[in-house]
């Protein structure tokens, strides 16, 4: 399937997080950096199990946007990544101790703002508003996320940026999706 504006549906993603990203990596004192962005035709499915993925993700993030023009956006991540993550966002001390099996206020804070660039990003160059949903957090295998993520035989112009973070040595990946429909990918307006 061909994808039309590509290049402007990376460009746009890309442009978004970066901003996002340098004034997390400006007020956190640690890296967060924006790795690569693709765009492809695909499933959920497809999108949960990348090959070029080291392993499978085992905990998401996800925004519902609401609208004329519906769409959903996640981060995707590994649950063991999930207290690097937070310490590379605020200090322990500042948002509390982590408690086992349960995400900390911290990571849902993190999807709920990069989740909002990425998305805002695509509302403005598409010129539509829309209402995002409560970022809601989910933790299982790559399967039991596709159920949740809403798994079907829909194809999706799927928008991937891949995001490290980084503190004392230590990196974690993370990627962020937004499953568009063609017909809204389609509105992007055309590079100059």
């Amino acid at each position: 399937m061909n994808i039309t504006n590509e290049d402007t549906l990376k460009r746009l993603a890309s442009a978004g997080l970066e901003k996002c990203l340098l004034k997390i990596t400006a007020v956190s004192g640690c890296a967060w950096q924006l790795a690569g962005a693709r765009v492809y035709s695909g499933t959920v499915r497809d999108a949960v199990r990348r090959k070029e993925r080291a392993a499978p993700p085992s905990a998401a993030i996800r925004i519902k946007i609401k609208g004329a023009s519906p769409f959903v956006t996640a981060i995707l991540f590994n649950a063991d990544d999930i207290k690097h993550i937070s310490l590379c966002f605020a200090e322990e001390s500042f948002y509390g101790p982590l408690i086992a099996d349960q995400p900390d206020v911290a990571i849902i804070e993190i999807g709920n703002i990069v989740l909002n660039a990425l998305a805002n990003s695509l509302l403005r160059a598409f010129q539509k508003s829309a209402v995002p949903s409560v970022p809601a957090y989910f933790r299982g295998d790559a399967g039991a996320i596709e159920e949740w993520l809403g798994a079907g035989p829909a194809v999706f112009t799927v928008l991937s940026a891949t995001i490290t973070m980084q503190r004392e040595g230590r990196s974690a990946v993370a990627e962020l999706v937004a499953f568009l429909p063609p017909a809204l990918a389609a509105e992007a307006p055309p590079d100059k």
